[in-house]
């Protein structure tokens, strides 16, 4: 049964009203964040002792960050972007790499969802109860696997109370916004003894369609919103957790459900098709803007950890989901797609004492995934794949002098029916050094080596993706052209190689009592870098028997419908990404303060052309202002022209976002620990469009919309 997360988070602020006086909180400086423990790293770290570049958003800074997709709550960070499918989904782009080279996990495990494989599908992570976010940029293998060859985004919460907690505490939210006329409400809520703890949380956002200034789209039509944009999504979360003298152990369990428009979303020259072949079945819902995806997930985790186990170990933690994941993808009432996921997944860490001098952490990694779609958009035949990993990391201090070491191995797995059993094997190594030259100056440099195992998606794909607008084939195929200007779709003999990258990272740190600076520079060399390349070509010219989706029979001599899908195929090259991020604060006076960031990624194939959908460099600044019972900023960020594109791309022009929030805290609410705010984004009403969206032309960002809203800490 589907939750009324908006009753629950109704309660939960009239329990806070009722609760003991609180102190209220002191607002966060926007680097604070730098003295918490990173929950990914198994060596109790901070950002500060990491010689990898990581970002840790908390607090205040991450409610006021928090949007519907993960891919916008993180799009303004350094080095971060957001793929942008309009406002319904967006997956973080870190440094130029995303998909299934950015790892997402929930409390240090997968989220089990299937949005690695395309930019339409909804992240199922949850950042509005979220603690904190943890972004680490550049190959985190070592601890993740091979999915994290671009990086990790971590979003860490409390569902399985890990330290005692004695009475209650918890937060909860209600906001709403113009522009789309957007609704949310969320909460979470602890309580315990010492001993035993009991955590809920739940959330509802309701949204329509946005508005955006006016602009022509792809079909040569003058618009001033995106269709198919509206949100409908809701969950909860129950947790429990009990702590014994040498540790804990708790269960806890999510249910996330959404339903979202999916723009650009069109099946109109299917008509035909469709007439002669049902759908998988018949809802009795639909959206008349048109089609829209329908999400549900189930999720049960475990953790636990035990202290002082035996001789030589400090401590073994554990983690373990079981996550059902499935979305149906609708037009006119009918399910025309289904797509399931089944994972499972388990985390040994074992912390050891120090050997010669190095402390460090023994881990081992399990994790299995059963994927199958079914109906229109099956492009990618059912696929199962099963990982192993073992991994290693160890550091030492030398006075001023740190260093880090770790290797991980791991083995994968890739089946697909009729198609038979793929195995890749994937080391991975780095090397991390950090000097601090005094109590405010430090530099680090880090070495990695990662390797990859491909998707099944880059591997069997192989159909039509309206979504995206595509047709896509996977490595498994290859195209042959014929006299006549056709296509014929044949098998590719060439091997797929395992991906390999080998990233240097530098970085220099500065902080004092007014002034922080973060400037990192990066270069990343891959081989057998897998890319999806645009042909040139539609799918109406590729003539085969074999032209047709993963799970459908083919029909004999056919022409593939939609001709105005364009043909991608997933290709395999040398290539280099290079570029960097600066982030600047100065504390001008006790109230005044002056935030700075900018960064870029260069991206492109070591023989000269460059690699697609790469996020154009930005340059941001803002100024804010703290006085005891409110605060404010306001700040501009400009994306530069991104003008280094690949084939069949077109340049993307320059833009800017002009955005301002207000915070009170109203002494008549200072016993609930409550604040008030009013958001305004895009004041200037710019239209602006995203370089690295599937959807450029038809989903330009959101125009100016105003949000406000009260958040209770108690």
């Amino acid at each position: 049964m589907k939750l009324n997360a908006l009753t629950l988070a109704l309660l939960a602020t009239s329990a806070a009203a009722q609760a003991q006086q609180q102190k209220n909180e002191e607002h966060e400086h926007i680097n604070d964040h730098e003295v918490i423990v990173i929950n990914a790293s198994p060596l109790d770290k901070t950002a500060l002792e990491s010689a990898q570049p990581i970002n840790i958003i908390s607090g205040d800074a991450l409610k006021q960050l928090h949007a519907h997709s993960l891919g916008e709550t993180l799009a303004m960070e350094p080095g971060i972007n957001n793929t942008h499918f309009a406002n319904v989904a967006g997956s973080p782009i870190i440094r130029g790499l995303g998909g299934p080279r950015v790892k997402i996990t929930q409390n240090g495990l997968d989220t089990g969802d299937v949005s690695r494989g395309s930019p339409d599908h909804a992240v199922t992570t949850e950042t509005s109860t979220a603690q904190q976010i943890e972004v680490l940029r550049g190959p985190a293998t070592l601890l993740y696997g091979s999915g994290a060859i671009g990086g990790v985004i971590n979003v860490v919460d409390n569902r399985i109370p890990s330290e005692p907690i004695y009475g209650l505490q918890g937060n909860a939210n209600i906001s709403g916004s113009t522009n789309n006329e957007s609704k949310e409400g969320s909460y979470d809520l602890q309580i315990g003894n010492g001993r035993w703890a009991l955590y809920t949380d739940a959330f509802i956002r309701s949204a329509n369609d946005y508005e955006t200034p006016t602009f022509i789209n792809d079909e040569g039509e003058k618009v001033d919103h995106v269709e198919n944009t509206f949100i409908d999504a809701q969950g909860g979360t129950v947790g429990a957790s009990y702590q014994f003298d040498d540790g804990f152990f708790g269960v806890s369990y999510q249910g996330i459900y959404q339903e979202y428009g999916i723009p650009g979303h069109e099946h109109g020259h299917e008509e035909d098709e469709h007439a002669d072949k049902p759908a998988l079945e018949e809802v009795a819902h639909s959206e008349e803007a048109g089609p829209y995806a329908d999400l549900e997930q189930e999720r049960i985790q475990f953790a636990g950890q035990w202290r002082n186990p035996f001789s030589g170990f400090n401590r073994i933690d554990f983690r373990g989901a079981l996550t059902d994941y499935q979305h149906q993808e609708i037009e006119a009432g009918l399910v025309g797609t289904q797509f399931e996921n089944e994972q499972k997944e388990i985390r040994l860490v074992a912390q050891h004492e120090a050997i010669a001098g190095w402390k460090g952490a023994v881990g081992w990694q399990w994790d299995i995934s059963d994927k199958s779609a079914v109906g229109d958009e099956a492009f990618t035949p059912n696929t199962s794949r099963r990982t192993q990993g073992l991994f290693w990391v160890v550091e030492r201090e030398f006075g001023a002098h740190h260093v880090d070491l770790g290797i991980r191995h791991e083995n994968t797995k890739l089946s697909a029916e009729e198609l038979g059993t793929k195995t890749y094997d994937a080391t991975s190594a780095s090397a991390g050094y950090l000097y601090h030259f005094s109590d405010h100056t430090s530099v680090s440099f880090n070495l990695s080596h990662a390797e990859r195992a491909p998707t099944g998606n880059e591997v069997f794909a192989n159909g039509n993706h309206f979504a995206t607008r595509t047709y896509e084939l996977g490595l498994a195929y290859a195209l042959h052209e014929e006299s006549n200007g056709e296509y014929h779709i044949e098998s590719n003999d060439v091997s797929v190689e395992t991906e390999t990258s080998n990233n240097i990272d530098a970085g220099f740190h500065y902080e004092n009592e007014r002034f922080h600076a973060n400037v990192n520079l990066f270069y990343n060399r891959v081989d057998d870098f897998i890319y999806d390349d645009f042909l040139g070509i539609d799918s109406g010219q590729i003539h085969s028997d074999d032209a047709h989706s993963a799970n459908e029979e083919p029909h004999e001599d056919e022409h593939l419908h939609g001709s105005e899908l364009q043909v991608v195929k997933f290709s395999q090259v040398d290539a280099e990404l290079y570029g960097y991020e600066i982030e600047l604060d100065w504390e001008l006076t006790d109230n005044w303060s002056l935030h700075g960031f900018s960064d870029y990624t260069r991206a492109k194939q070591r023989d000269g052309d460059n690699l697609p959908r790469i996020p154009a460099q930005r340059i941001g600044t803002e100024v804010r202002y703290q006085a005891v019972s409110w605060d404010g900023s306001i700040g501009y960020t400009r994306f530069l022209e991104q003008d280094k594109i690949t084939q069949n791309e077109t340049v993307t022009d320059a833009y800017g976002l002009l955005n301002a929030r207000i915070n009170l805290y109203p002494d008549w609410l200072a016993n609930y620990g409550a604040t008030l705010y009013l958001e305004g984004e895009n004041l200037t009403d710019q239209l602006g469009f995203v370089h690295s969206s599937f959807l450029k032309d038809d989903a330009p960002v959101t125009g100016r919309r105003f949000q406000v809203g009260v958040s209770i800490t108690f």
